[in-house]
């Protein structure tokens, strides 16, 4: 029995069973708890996150969006800009490619009528000391492939009567690698035999063929030497400039 000491406190005890088992079961589910605790918090924080995440990569991909539409909007009008300024410019292109040609040829029968006028002028009143024999007219046209026409009309006053005899020589003058070349209308045409081209006629006479320039050469122009076969005879010298008719 115990002893009792005066003026001391007392305690009741009291005998509790041992129950280790028990103890065990809620200490483990109270881990359980905590675990499952911070397991869902981790989960409800990272899908919070995932989601805060989507939600801006979304409206980025709308912003993108977005810009794509208003870059091909902008491709668009500058497109149709565009093709609106090759139009023009086609258009434009045209139109003074149809006024240069109408303006050639223009040129072309403004030169035809003045040498309509100078061959009737020579033969109703040529130049003096000619003796009544002119160059009424002279043309170069492209026959293509470096080929060209030519156009030769010599005339006689209508006042004389008597047959005009004499020769014509036909030289091409230019360039080949910049060095000066001449040649003579035999060199270049198979329609002339040699360099004099005869001359016969009482009104006038029309010499007219074909020639084909040599590779690299650059004409420049035509040399026309007319000269009488009387020794006191006409005697012309002209020189035109390589200036070629359209066909």
């Amino acid at each position: 029995m115990a002893r009792k000491v005066k003026g001391s406190k007392q305690y009741r005890m009291k005998v509790v069973p041992h129950r280790p088992i028990l103890h065990g079961v809620f200490s483990a589910l109270g881990v359980s708890l905590l675990v499952l605790s911070t397991s869902a918090g981790a989960f409800f924080a990272g899908q919070y996150q995932i989601s805060k995440s989507l939600d801006e990569k979304s409206r980025a991909h709308a912003r993108a969006l977005d810009e794509v539409d208003h870059l091909r909007a902008q491709i668009e009008t500058l497109r149709i800009r565009a093709t609106t300024a090759e139009q023009s410019v086609t258009i434009g292109e045209q139109a003074s490619e149809s006024v240069r040609s109408e303006l050639v040829s223009k040129d072309s029968q403004i030169a035809e009528l003045r040498q309509e006028i100078a061959f009737y002028r020579g033969i109703m009143a040529p130049a003096e000391g000619s003796e009544g024999v002119s160059i009424g007219r002279f043309s170069i046209s492209e026959a293509g492939d470096r080929r060209y026409q030519y156009k030769l009309l010599v005339q006689q006053s209508a006042a004389r009567h008597q047959v005009v005899t004499g020769a014509v020589r036909f030289t091409i003058v230019g360039q080949t690698d910049g060095e000066a070349r001449r040649y003579a209308l035999a060199d270049l045409s198979q329609q002339v035999e040699s360099e004099s081209i005869p001359l016969r006629f009482k009104y006038f006479q029309n010499i007219e063929g074909e020639l084909q320039l040599p590779e690299g050469f650059v004409p420049e122009g035509v040399e026309l030497s007319l000269k009488s076969s009387k020794r006191k005879g006409f005697n012309i010298d002209q020189r035109y400039g390589w200036l070629v008719q359209q066909s």
